[in-house]
């Protein structure tokens, strides 16, 4: 009897009406972007994002203007003078306009990052950052869209 009940609880835990944010058939907007300017690995990033999430078959419309700012600034030194930490800070301005109104939205990301001897292991890497900050602003810009 124990055994049926709780395996009676861990089929009705999944069917309580959960469904994700996400979901692809839920998207019920359509996103254009018009112009796009900045940075290029994050703006190829949001890019194809933008296209992935969405609906091509929907009539409600979003232009979007995106532009995107990325800097690296020294945050900290050795002794020596040598750099240890830089401060990685991307900054994505979004004007999205419909036949409504016209609505600017910033997102800034930072992150903290050691300073690696690799030159190019280090570019990699500030490359995977740029590519999770792009995939944030999207996200956030996903949310925003789907409040509208």
């Amino acid at each position: 009897m124990k055994k049926f009940f709780i395996l009676y609880i861990i089929l009705i835990i999944p069917h309580c009406g959960f469904s994700p944010v996400y979901k692809s058939n839920e998207i019920n907007y359509q996103i254009n972007i018009n112009e796009i300017g900045g940075d290029k690995v994050i703006n190829s990033k949001i890019k194809s994002e933008i296209e992935r999430i969405s609906n091509k078959n929907i009539q409600k419309i979003f232009n979007i203007e995106i532009d995107t700012k990325y800097e690296k600034i020294i945050a900290a030194k050795n002794s020596k003078g040598s750099i240890t930490d830089y401060l990685l800070i991307a900054t994505g301005t979004f004007i999205i306009s419909n036949n409504e109104k016209t609505e600017t939205i910033v997102f800034q990301e930072k992150q903290n990052v050691k300073n690696n001897s690799d030159f190019v292991e280090q570019r990699n890497y500030e490359n995977t950052i740029k590519k999770n900050f792009a995939s944030s602003f999207v996200k956030k810009l996903n949310l925003n869209l789907l409040s509208k």
